[in-house]
């Protein structure tokens, strides 16, 4: 059976670990005037006077471990701001974070998190947040805010096959932030050390619609060197659709690494997929939805 870890991956940008000599994105120095008015089209595009804080969505997901198993499954996922959370699969198995602290949810079984024997599943939803700030950010990125903006080349050598024609086609500017999510962000850093996100975005050749984003993650010590290879991931958006005013994808599809090749390259076939059924990015529901009845 499917766990919840599975679905919490497919939005917190896990990654395989990158082959040693896996390259970072690197980080711009400066703003560039024509990069700045694409990411500021982008930016137009999806801000609203009133940022998405809060969703309610359906979703179907397709894991795929390797290229040969597929699993699939379906869940809804409520979230508000600043961080309560409530994912819940077709099982009827819940993970809860509300005003009354975290839940394990089994059916009719209700457990209350606490101590040691509950660590595993308070990680899960500390992941749980990171999803829903993720899908917050491809939802909103015009709350990204990037330090700096720079033209960008599509990245093919890190590209399947199957990606290269289209990557090409598209306008691309590279950003730094802090925005997004990786597993790498949540593990604690030696003293001195600090993360440093770059983010490749391919935009829509005529409209301001992000279609393919690669973002990478390095661990730097205090002198700026890595400590580690850079964590990255790649994300294909599809068949993009308006919602409550949003742009969001009706289809994402999450590509890491291939471990098995010997230059870094990402999979031909994606490790998640994800489809939207429904829902909406402006519910009503307030802090009480969020505890355990």
């Amino acid at each position: 059976m499917l766990t919840l870890p599975l679905l919490l991956s497919l939005l917190l940008l896990q990654d395989p670990p990158a082959p040693p000599s896996a390259p970072a994105v690197p980080a711009a120095p400066t703003t560039d005037a024509a990069a700045r008015a694409t990411w500021d089209a982008l930016a137009k595009a999806t801000l609203d006077e009133k940022p998405v804080t809060a969703f309610e969505l359906s979703f179907h997901l397709r894991v795929r471990p390797d290229d040969v198993q597929t699993n699939d499954l379906r869940a809804r996922y409520r979230f508000l701001s600043p961080g309560f959370v409530r994912v819940e699969l077709e099982s009827g198995r819940e993970h809860l974070r509300g005003p009354d602290g975290d839940y394990l949810i089994d059916r009719e079984e209700v457990l209350k998190l606490v101590g040691r024997e509950a660590t595993e599943d308070k990680k899960q939803i500390d992941e749980a947040v990171g999803v829903a700030r993720n899908f917050l950010a491809l939802t909103d990125p015009a709350r990204l805010k990037p330090r700096t903006v720079q033209p960008a080349t599509a990245p093919e050598h890190l590209l399947p096959v199957v990606l290269r024609e289209r990557a090409s086609s598209l306008r691309w500017i590279s950003i730094t932030t802090d925005g997004f999510h990786l597993l790498s962000s949540q593990a604690p850093l030696p003293e001195g050390a600090r993360r440093v996100q770059h983010a490749l975005l391919g935009l829509d050749p005529k409209d301001p619609v992000l279609e393919l984003a690669l973002v990478v993650e390095d661990t730097l010590d205090s002198d700026g060197a890595p400590l580690a290879s850079p964590s990255q991931v790649l994300l294909d958006l599809r068949r993009s659709a308006v919602l409550d005013g949003f742009q969001v994808p009706r289809h994402l599809r999450v590509h890491g690494l291939d471990p098995a090749t010997q230059t870094p390259i990402f999979r031909t076939k994606p490790s998640y997929e994800l489809w939207l059924r429904g829902g909406t990015l402006r519910p009503k529901f307030k802090a009480d939805a969020f505890r355990p009845k």
